[in-house]
């Protein structure tokens, strides 16, 4: 079949920029058909397109349209167009088929919830460092950029519309955690583990390309632990299922405070605060009860 396991036996590095060749085309091919969508509902008049480009944040509605084809344009497609060119099962390759035991989903499920608090510890930490004076400027850039993005975020998100909350559910919780997962547990630690034979250095390494890629440095160290955190479960599982569960109950966490407290934020302000400050207790108690929680999972496929 067409370019089927064509670059199986290949060197590391070529792989890699196979990956990144197939990265390009299929942003650009999703990118395309993102534009045409949303020039479908806007027009082509050069009017309509300069008012996009200059007020972008007046238009929530085509920052999901363009969010939902980024996902499938880095993450899901060049996965599986990756899988199939590296190896004789792509299926296999991804981990796709492994089966999967419904203990270790409930304990998923509980570990990731319960390992909140102690991310909220990490992510305070991470908040408090400062640049040394001499990269003051690269730490102002950061900080803006950050809080740009953050703020592009939660005008895609706002919204009281159900319909526009299942669309964001679908992209951030579902779509999100499949791509990432089958990009970075399924195919990157499958890629550089023909490199890094030591399982824990490979885990921690993907784990820091993977809180790198987001480009948040203020949020590094927690988005590090939680790659970890995905690389091990990866590891000891071998189905790329149970990362992308975990993976969907983070990021359905966070969104549900959203929403629920979306006309008081300074309520979803003190759940970003547990584990942190006054309640540091909590952070302990929740790292002790992850623990408990992932040696049940790795005891259901020992």
């Amino acid at each position: 079949m067409f370019l089927k396991a064509a670059f199986k036996d290949s060197p590391i590095m070529i792989q890699l920029l196979m990956l990144l060749a197939v990265i390009f085309f299929c942003f650009i091919a999703c990118l395309f058909l993102a534009s045409i969508l949303i020039l479908v509902k806007v027009g082509i008049s050069p009017e309509a397109i300069r008012e996009i480009q200059l007020n972008i944040n007046n238009y929530p509605e085509l920052l999901r349209i363009t969010s939902f084809f980024q996902v499938l344009g880095v993450f899901i497609f060049p996965s599986v167009i990756c899988a199939w060119l590296f190896s004789d099962n792509y299926k296999d390759y991804l981990h796709i088929e492994s089966p999967i035991y419904l203990p270790s989903i409930l304990w998923v499920i509980a570990g990731s919830l319960l390992f909140i608090p102690f991310i909220n510890f990490t992510a305070s930490i991470n908040q408090q460092m400062v640049f040394p004076e001499a990269l003051k400027g690269l730490e102002k850039w950061i900080m803006e950029m950050e809080t740009n993005n953050n703020q592009l975020i939660t005008l895609m998100l706002t919204t009281k519309s159900p319909q526009i909350i299942l669309f964001n559910v679908l992209v951030i919780c579902v779509l999100t955690g499949i791509g990432e997962e089958f990009m970075f547990r399924g195919l990157l630690q499958t890629v550089f583990g023909r490199f890094f034979k030591n399982s824990h250095v490979l885990i921690w390494v993907i784990a820091i390309i993977f809180s790198a890629i987001h480009f948040q440095f203020y949020g590094f160290i927690p988005r590090l632990l939680l790659g970890a955190y995905l690389g091990y479960l990866m590891y000891f599982t071998k189905t790329i299922w149970i990362p992308v569960l975990a993976h969907f109950t983070n990021n359905f966490f966070s969104l549900a405070v959203f929403y629920i407290f979306q006309d008081t934020p300074e309520k979803s302000q003190e759940i970003d605060a547990f584990g942190t400050g006054s309640t540091w207790w909590l952070a302990v108690a929740s790292l002790a009860l992850f623990t408990l929680c992932f040696r049940q999972i790795k005891r259901v496929y020992d």
